[in-house]
């Protein structure tokens, strides 16, 4: 290979795609504006024919915010689309906007160890400098940002192709919940948390051993990033397992059962769509990892083919979940909380008096 060539592992840029972004700034609960923003909007634009794709994150960084993707249907005049999309966020944060203020010094410090978390000291001196502050962005505002696809996170091309196609399903069923559901109220949260990530785990790892094994990763991960301290919160989670273990357990194991298509535990409603989801989701990342086509950028290192099923379903699976929960509004901590309580469940149905 000649000096310059590129290798198969490169990626293509971020930002080389059809893709339209905005950022929503609402220093508030973002439910009210996905409902009765996003959610209209999105449908309109489907029943006119004007998108084939979109899905929406929550986000900190410079402010809370709404990052809302659509990706135009092929013929349509993107500036069309985003005439449509500023309009409607427009009209939204003229009659509903947020009414308190990002109390920018109070959170300075949090949102740079959040950025560090994600994106390490290099960036952080590139984008604001040394001894820079991140900069709040106006309450009430929307920009059009554009969208970075995080080809080595999702595996490279397919794999990016393949999570875009996930991350509308996902933002779907999140809408539908937080339109049908008092997600405000926070039992209710963390249950919806938990069910969709044991679904979502459950159609992957077939193996409750190695589900136990992910989700004890997966808290750890974020434990490490966040340098949350576990062993503060461990006695507490253990005392709030332990007043509801026998309904979990009961719960989860229904839920195993339904994202392996066992026909005595049938899934319905929104439950049932996502459980197909999920399997449809498994089946797809394991033919393009059969096909040699995920590619992996980790810890730094060169983008690298994953051929392993063992290690490609993991990584994608930590990702997936943390972004549907993401979409829901569940916290870090809250998601250190519940791997620890799922995963417990899962350690007592296997040997109830084994070790931890």
């Amino acid at each position: 290979m000649s000096e310059g060539e590129p290798s198969m592992t490169d990626y293509p840029s971020p930002v080389d795609h059809g893709w339209l972004s905005v950022h929503a700034f609402y220093a508030s609960n973002a439910n009210p504006m996905l409902v009765e923003g996003v959610r209209p909007l999105v449908d309109e634009l489907r029943a006119d024919g004007l998108i084939s794709r979109y899905f929406f994150i929550k986000y900190w960084m410079e402010g809370p915010h709404v990052r809302l993707r659509v990706l135009p249907a092929p013929g349509v005049d993107p500036a069309l689309v985003r005439a449509r999309m500023d309009a409607a966020l427009g009209a939204f944060l003229r009659r509903r906007p947020a009414l308190y203020e990002v109390d920018s010094e109070g959170l300075g410090s949090l949102y740079k160890q959040m950025f560090l978390a994600e994106y390490g000291q290099q960036r952080w001196d590139a984008e604001y400098g040394p001894d820079g502050a991140m900069p709040m962005r106006a309450n009430n505002s929307y920009h059009h940002i554009p969208y970075e696809r995080e080809y080595g996170r999702y595996g490279g091309p397919a794999g990016i192709e393949l999570a875009e196609w996930h991350f509308e399903h996902s933002s779907d069923v999140v809408l539908d919940l937080l339109a049908t559901t008092n997600v405000h109220v926070r039992p209710v949260l963390l249950g919806l948390s938990a069910q969709l990530s044991m679904m979502m785990c459950a159609a992957f790892l077939p193996d409750d051993r190695r589900i136990a094994e992910f989700l004890d990763e997966y808290r750890r991960f974020w434990e490490v990033s966040y340098s949350e301290p576990s062993d503060d919160y461990h006695n507490s989670f253990d005392t709030s397992y332990r007043k509801m273990d026998a309904g979990l357990r009961d719960r989860l194991a229904a839920i195993r059962a339904a994202a392996r298509d066992d026909a005595a535990v049938r899934a319905t409603g929104v439950e049932g769509r996502w459980s197909a989801h999920c399997r449809e989701l498994r089946d797809r990342v394991v033919a393009a990892t059969g096909r040699g086509e995920l590619v992996f950028q980790r810890g730094g290192g060169e983008p690298t083919p994953v051929a392993d099923l063992d290690i490609a379903l993991p990584i994608v699976l930590s990702s997936f979940v943390h972004m549907t929960n993401n979409r829901l509004g569940v916290s870090i901590l809250d998601e250190i909380y519940l791997s620890y309580l799922m995963r417990t469940a899962l350690l007592d149905d296997l040997a109830p008096a084994g070790p931890r």
